[in-house]
């Protein structure tokens, strides 16, 4: 049986019966978040790309300088970034042409693997009280398709913590908070009590320009360029939290995250408090030295 987690958060109401506060919601990136589907994706794509624009850009796209200029981004978002970098006009329509179809089938070929302890680590978490909601740059069937082609075998247990909330940047792509903004919105979550799960700076950006505190998540960035260091520094500097290379170190930052907010909340409550006190007083006094003026003149 699974114990109450350390992440739990409680509350003591006026007659001492402990109650739960308010369930915080946690917005989880896909891939390379929860499962390793870069290093299957990211060669298909590049080999698209190379087989359209290699002779205008007079070289071959590579991994390395992929990961380097356009890690995190999909879509209308990278074709924008690709056309500015490389001073061509790329379209998505021909980059993407039959793209889900082709990585499915891939999916289904190669099988994909889970992050170590992410499952346990999320079921623990929502049992403690924290909702969880799928936000990625890519689509849900695709996610869904590496799911269903867990090596682990546990796909649909894990397709099965988000519910209904599932949400995909469609038109709208990350690093534009729209996702999260459009997410927080429908699930009528409040951003200072959310917090998110990127891997690259591009979801980082995102996560942070719509308010919510977010962590960064380098445990399959070795399936990328193996540059963890590098990657830590970049995401720090895009604003995230912390990173952590390990499922199950999460909730302990998780619940330093909240305690700290909880003290902070504190401070700023007690500030103001005092704040209010001391303008109570100094009324009190110069209403004090006024009376007694009046006194002595009469």
């Amino acid at each position: 049986m699974l114990s109450a987690h350390p992440c739990a958060l409680e509350t003591t109401d006026k007659d001492g019966t402990t109650m739960s506060k308010p369930k915080a919601w946690l917005f989880l990136d896909f891939d390379n978040t929860m499962m390793a589907t870069e290093h299957l994706a990211l060669p298909s794509l590049i080999a698209r790309f190379n087989e359209l624009y290699e002779d205008q850009i007079g070289r071959p796209l590579t991994e390395a300088e992929f990961h380097e200029h356009f890690h995190g981004q999909a879509r209308q978002s990278l074709c924008l970034s690709m056309s500015k970098h490389f001073g061509i006009e790329v379209e998505g329509n021909l980059l993407y042409h039959q793209r889900e179809w082709r990585m499915m089938q891939m999916l289904q070929q190669k099988g994909v693997d889970m992050a170590p302890d992410l499952l346990e680590t999320l079921t623990l978490l929502q049992n403690s009280g924290v909702k969880l909601a799928f936000v990625s740059n890519n689509s849900i069937q695709r996610a869904l398709a590496a799911m269903r082609y867990s090596t682990n075998g546990r796909g649909e247990e894990l397709a099965r913590l988000f519910g209904t909330a599932y949400f995909e940047a469609g038109d709208v792509q990350k690093p534009a908070p729209d996702i999260y903004l459009r997410a927080l919105k429908q699930l009528q979550a409040n951003p200072e009590e959310s917090y998110a799960v990127e891997d690259s700076v591009t979801g980082v950006k995102a996560a942070v320009a719509a308010g919510i505190t977010t962590f960064a998540y380098t445990g399959l960035a070795g399936t990328i360029n193996g540059c963890t260091d590098e990657l830590e520094t970049k995401l720090m500097a895009a604003g995230a939290r912390t990173c952590f290379a390990h499922w199950n170190d999460f909730p302990a930052l998780l619940k330093k995250e909240k305690e700290s907010s909880a003290v902070s909340s504190k401070s700023a409550d007690s500030s103001a408090v005092d704040g209010s006190a001391g303008l109570s007083t100094a009324s009190g006094l110069q209403g004090s030295v006024a009376h007694a003026e009046q006194l002595s003149s009469d």
